[in-house]
């Protein structure tokens, strides 16, 4: 793996980041931190098979948080509501489907119940 592979998965990883938790600097902050500490961590591999397994990974991660991540800020207008924000790279219908139910909402019975 080049260093230019390791860098553009980094940068990647941190766009992916930026873009998902726009708004919430702290969270920003705090991915950025995890991110660089890990990369980090790992700067001294040498192994080949190894350094593919972790930019893997990394891949991995930043496709978790550009398509299952959402962000879900509480509402200014009314009491117990999130507003939920899919954008077009969420995975809305693929083989993870989403599932939103809250512990607020009531069970709804069938028809006939």
């Amino acid at each position: 793996m080049s260093a230019k592979e390791v860098r553009t998965v980094f940068r990647q990883l941190l766009k992916a980041q930026r873009r998902r938790f726009a708004g919430d600097e702290r969270i920003v902050a705090a991915a950025r931190v995890q991110t660089r500490t890990e990369f980090e961590a790992n700067r001294s591999l040498e192994d080949p098979k190894l350094i593919a397994k972790r930019l893997k990974h990394a891949r991995n991660v930043e496709e978790v948080i550009r398509r299952y991540v959402v962000q879900a800020p509480r509402s200014t207008e009314k009491e117990n509501t999130y507003q939920v924000k899919f954008t077009s790279e969420h995975a809305l219908r693929d083989r993870h489907p989403i599932i939103i139910k809250s512990s607020l909402q009531k069970d709804k019975k069938p028809d006939g119940e």
